[in-house]
């Protein structure tokens, strides 16, 4: 029993992503994902880059540049468990600023690849679209 409770409960906060984009100007955007503790921060920063090169590929683009980032780590509450002790969960917040490159601009050099960032199967990764979990 306590297995199936641990199952439904990892499926249950495994699927706490949410991420949005904000439209900063014609060739910029802001990427705003919050992930539920068992994503870590690692974990929310890992699918906050991921939705920003596919932002990028969406956009028309492939080279891009992180001109802004912050993260954030918060306890939201806590509880007694069965077991003796007081466990704490919360949300980790990552926000990005994206800056898409064109041809020509002096930055291309420095500029990171969203393709290369997705890896081979990027066009399957693109049409899935967003990530709601980060399992």
């Amino acid at each position: 029993m306590r297995k199936l409770i641990f199952a439904g409960l990892l499926v249950f906060v495994a699927g706490c992503v949410e991420t949005s984009v904000q439209p900063l100007t014609q060739s910029s955007f802001k990427i705003s994902t919050e992930a539920e503790d068992l994503c870590g921060a690692k974990g929310t920063r890992e699918i906050a880059f991921r939705e920003a090169a596919i932002e990028v590929i969406k956009r028309g683009a492939d080279r891009f540049v992180v001109v802004g980032d912050q993260s954030k780590t918060e306890i939201t509450g806590g509880m007694f468990t069965t077991y003796g002790g007081f466990d704490t969960y919360g949300t980790n917040t990552q926000d990005m600023v994206i800056q898409i490159i064109q041809k020509g601009d002096p930055r291309i050099n420095d500029s990171l690849s969203a393709r290369q960032t997705l890896g081979a199967d990027w066009q399957a990764i693109v049409a899935k679209g967003s990530a709601d979990s980060c399992i």
